[in-house]
């Protein structure tokens, strides 16, 4: 009996001896070759939606169903892994390098965990060569928001802007960037849905498109055109800054001109109507003027000019920058609840100007202490060193405190000619009392070198709380015409990263005069991959 069990205990052992030895074998052989689990070949098809130049559609089948992840490799190496099992795959890859026959590697991971790689190549095109030129002049990556750095570029071609939305690297390489040249005129606003697609504007339609520039949708408004800025609602909704067919004012001096910019559109996109509008010529001044006239291509026509829009989720309120004029905040009814403006030269509302007295909805400005600051003060024509109105504002934001952060280009400030400065400004408002005070700035001190009269942007980063700040259009400081995006520390505004974006004006007259001088209009800082 003895012996017997011996015996069994013997083969135990032979056979776990085997396991390991078949085990260390199978961990000698590393992972499988891509061939040898793919069927055919792996196809690789650049740009195929003729937008998106620096991005690929990679399409093979596999003997098994996989999970793939795709590396495309330099410098900043961008992965993207795809977590569905599938044997038949067509995957997106972005992130090429232009100019260069790129290296893309890919691993793929069978439902039982065996593992193959290998990798394709893809030859890329110039970028091209009206496109800016990107200078990284400060990166502290441990302090960043991460993601890749988007910017909103608007090419001058002779009088009309055709837009590009690029993304570059730490390192100031063009990665990724979507053509809408092909629209022929301006489009705004690279919206990214909540889906990962992208949504861009031009008028009267309305482009979703995926992040190889596949359109998923197009839709064209009637009665309405849209312009700006666009807001993502809940049940496929859309909130944006729009003008309306054969809208009118009459002015103070008998003309009668049909006006733009000066409405805000609720768009159902399912039912492809709108399903509500404020008219802020009905809130506002119409015949109110602060600028000179050559600050614009018609006043009288563009009074407002809408350039941002948002949606307070606290009462359902929305506030609207209206670059000519101000900040205003009207709630769901369109009923005015204050303005946040310069005192100076406001006066009756509506389209006729027979309405109520907007100076009564006025917001009084307060120092630091609570105080009531000067006459000169609360009508614009001086700051103090606590308070300081915002001009020719752009990218109004309600914050989680309920404050409001805007970028204040500082366009006419105090009613000047004289360039000065720009800056990002948070503002505390108490809506009982009617008064404001300022709580926080970033940019006077900088003068001219961040001095952005139109266009630009400003935004707190969801993951460091960090602030990112494009000033989109500087052309009176020191350094030829450019643009910057600042990420900088809250509260403290430390400089962790500044890139200067250098503009061509390569496809311009030169004249300063509108689509003649290139612009950045916004800055983000996004994931290369939607989803």
């Amino acid at each position: 009996m003895a012996h017997q069990h011996f015996s069994k205990f013997a083969c135990f052992r032979f056979f776990l001896a085997g396991l390991v030895l078949m085990l260390i074998t199978s961990c000698d052989k590393g992972p499988g070759k891509l061939e040898d689990i793919v069927q055919g070949s792996v196809h690789v098809d650049l740009n195929p939606y003729e937008k998106v130049p620096l991005g690929a559609l990679v399409k093979f089948r596999t003997k098994e169903k996989c999970r793939v992840k795709v590396t495309v490799t330099g410098s900043v190496p961008v992965t993207k892994e795809f977590s569905t099992l599938s044997d038949r795959h067509s995957l997106p890859v972005l992130g090429l390098y232009p100019d260069t026959t790129n290296l893309i590697n890919i691993v793929l991971t069978t439902e039982d965990g065996k593992i193959y790689n290998g990798s394709a190549e893809v030859t890329t095109s110039a970028i091209p060569d009206f496109f800016p030129a990107i200078e990284i002049e400060k990166i502290d990556r441990s302090l960043m928001e991460p993601g890749f750095h988007l910017i909103e570029m608007l090419i001058a071609n002779d009088g009309r802007f055709h837009a590009y939305t690029i993304m570059f690297d730490d390192n100031g390489d063009i990665r990724w960037y979507m053509d809408m040249s092909g629209v022929g005129q301006i489009s705004y606003t690279p919206l990214r849905l909540a889906n990962g697609n992208w949504l861009y504007l031009s008028w009267i339609d309305i482009w979703e498109l995926s992040d190889l520039g596949e359109e998923i949708k197009k839709e064209q408004m009637w009665l309405y055109a849209g312009n700006h800025d666009i807001v993502e609602l809940p049940n496929n909704r859309l909130l944006m800054a729009g003008s309306k067919k054969d809208s009118k004012v009459r002015r103070s001096d008998g003309h009668e001109v049909v006006t733009r910019y000066d409405y805000v559109v609720e768009w159902d996109r399912s039912a492809n109507r709108g399903i509500r509008e404020w008219d802020l010529a009905e809130v506002l001044d119409i015949d109110r003027s602060v600028y000179p006239e050559d600050y614009n291509l018609d006043f009288r026509v563009d009074w407002l000019h809408i350039n941002n829009v948002t949606r307070s989720v606290a009462d359902n309120s929305i506030i609207i920058s209206g670059r000519n004029q101000g900040v205003a905040k009207v709630d769901n009814e369109n009923n005015l609840m204050w303005i946040l403006a310069p005192h100076q030269g406001w006066g009756k509302a509506g389209r006729t100007g027979a309405g109520f007295e907007t100076s009564d909805y006025l917001l009084t400005a307060l120092d630091a202490d609570g105080n009531a600051l000067p006459a000169a003060v609360q009508q614009g024509f001086a700051g103090a060193d606590d308070f300081e109105w915002s001009t020719g504002q752009h990218a109004v934001t309600i914050l989680e405190n309920g404050n409001i952060l805007m970028f204040d280009n500082g366009l006419s400030r105090n009613f000047g000619r004289k360039p000065t400065y720009s800056r990002a400004v948070e503002y505390r408002i108490d809506e009982e009392n009617m008064t404001i005070r300022q709580v926080w700035e970033y940019g006077t001190s900088r003068g001219l070198d961040m001095y952005a009269p139109i266009t630009s942007d400003v935004d707190v980063l969801p993951v460091t709380g960090n602030r990112l700040i494009t000033a989109g259009n500087i052309r009176a400081s020191e350094l030829p015409p450019h643009a910057k995006v600042i990420e900088i520390t809250y509260p403290d505004n430390k400089e962790i990263f500044e890139a200067r974006i250098f503009f061509k004006d390569a496809t311009s007259t030169g004249e300063n005069a509108w689509g003649q001088l290139d612009v950045v209009y916004r800055g983000e800082r996004y994931d290369l991959y939607g989803r």
